[in-house]
């Protein structure tokens, strides 16, 4: 289980700096769009995959370390 833990954290460290860059990058489509749908519509599609992202990479440190204390509890 710390081998697990210590791949999501490493993981966590890698995947933030790339989600926060893609949000920024959804905002910059955004900002350029000027309007045009097609161009908001792209913008909010990789504003949405960016936050999906973020959201499994927590969801998958959450899991872990319930799984962790579950099966600390069981083994103590």
């Amino acid at each position: 289980t710390d081998f697990l833990s210590a791949i999501l954290n490493i993981v966590i460290i890698l995947a933030t700096p790339v989600i926060v860059f893609f949000i920024i990058y959804a905002g910059y489509l955004y900002v350029t769009a000027r309007g045009n749908a097609a161009q908001v519509e792209q913008a909010t599609r990789a504003l949405t995959y960016a936050i999906i992202g973020g959201v499994l990479i927590i969801g998958a440190v959450a899991i872990a370390e319930i799984v962790k204390n579950l099966v600390s509890n069981f083994t103590a």
